[in-house]
């Protein structure tokens, strides 16, 4: 009878999934909400999934300056919500890809894979909700007041190219900039005659210049972006922006004429240095980024400036025209801004704990070259 028991045992592929499970372990990359210079990783053991419930093993997640707005206003709008940790440490959610390690979801198959939001983690358990062929929507307890739009998966066809390793790079960021496009568009660009873009070179202000670039024979705004002097070279090659200044004489050359700001920077004191050069001219100064976070300036104390959400926006645009259409036309834009710069913007690929480390202290501190992608790979 021992012999029949310990057989049943090996076979039951539950508990054989739970040996494996238990054999593996979850590092993360945690940072310290109260000081974003500390940071570690930490080693803990995968949640066993209940019934209905999922495992899901990261294989690899973009990261660029967006992640670092995460975590600088991570307590603000709730970023550190997503995939909480034991205090005072906070887990930077990121885009990227995982594969069905375990399944206890009769609706989700083992090997499937996904397109969506994850923690610097190796594993993610998700209780799936409202699946269909194409996604399903994680209603974790915890994840359920948080904005809709983080919390939707999306299946990946089998034998997706290695170009999709350009969708969690861009698509996060060009999402943003379609609904800022649109949010402009129906405010009629506030009356404006140029739109100036602060870090000009981050992906989400060149996505914005592309959409800006491509309507301008309808829009006829002009389009000027503001660099550091080492990305003018950069920019050159891409021709989205009528003309390109530098931070440093920007005032000096900029016309005086009736403007908007969209700022992907989080510079507020030269936000401050440009209102006061612009004076009445300066209609609207839309806050999107929080590259330069380390500013003394209070935003409020900015004239005319709001700061742009965009998961708010997402569901106004989709009452507006339709989930459809919305996601029909920003996948079609997005992919042919994909093919416009993916010759000039490098996928660059990290996996060791002190790369991924590193490559987080670089943005933090807003030293990451433009012309390069960078790629967080976990596991093949």
């Amino acid at each position: 009878m021992r012999f029949i028991y310990i057989g049943l045992y090996e076979k039951d592929p539950y508990i054989n999934a739970m040996k494996h499970l238990t054999s593996k372990s979850n590092s993360s990359f945690l940072v310290n909400k109260c000081d974003l210079f500390k940071a570690m990783f930490s080693d803990n053991k995968i949640p066993i999934p209940e019934t209905d419930e999922v495992i899901l093993e990261i294989e690899r997640y973009a990261f660029t300056s967006n992640n670092i707005t995460y975590a600088v206003t991570g307590n603000t709008l709730g970023y550190w919500n997503f995939f909480p940790a034991k205090e005072p440490f906070g887990t930077i959610p990121v885009w990227g890809f995982a594969n069905v390690l375990f399944s206890r979801n009769k609706n989700i198959s083992e090997g499937d894979r996904y397109y969506g939001y994850f923690p610097m983690s190796n594993y993610l358990k998700v209780i799936p909700e409202k699946v269909n062929a194409f996604s399903f929507i994680d209603d974790s307890s915890h994840r359920k007041g948080l904005p809709s739009v983080y919390n939707y998966y999306l299946k990946i066809p089998k034998g997706f190219d290695k170009s999709s390793d350009y969708h969690p790079l861009i698509r996060p960021l060009f999402l943003t900039s379609f609904l800022n496009y649109f949010f402009l568009k129906d405010e009629n660009f506030f009356d404006c005659d140029q739109i100036i873009l602060t870090s000009a070179s981050s992906k989400t202000a060149l996505s914005l210049a592309f959409l800006l670039s491509k309507n301008k024979s309808v829009d006829k705004k002009k389009i000027i972006g503001i660099t550091a002097k080492k990305n003018i070279e950069f920019l050159s090659k891409i021709k989205f922006y009528d003309k390109v200044l530098l931070y440093a004489d920007a005032e000096k050359k900029l016309n005086v004429s009736k403007s908007i700001i969209v700022d992907f920077a989080g510079n507020s004191d030269y936000l401050v240095k440009l209102n006061e050069y612009l004076g009445s001219f300066l209609k609207y100064v839309c806050l999107i980024g929080l590259a330069d976070w380390s500013s003394k300036t209070d935003f409020k104390s900015i004239p005319n400036s709001k700061f742009f959400f965009a998961p708010n926006h997402a569901e106004g645009r989709y009452r507006k025209m339709g989930v459809k259409k919305t996601t029909l036309l920003a996948d079609s834009l997005m992919k042919e801004f994909i093919m416009k710069i993916k010759d000039y913007i490098e996928l660059k690929y990290v996996s060791k704990s002190k790369e991924i480390h590193e490559l987080y202290l670089n943005s933090l501190k807003g030293k990451i070259d433009p012309s390069k992608g960078y790629m967080v790979q976990l596991s093949k």
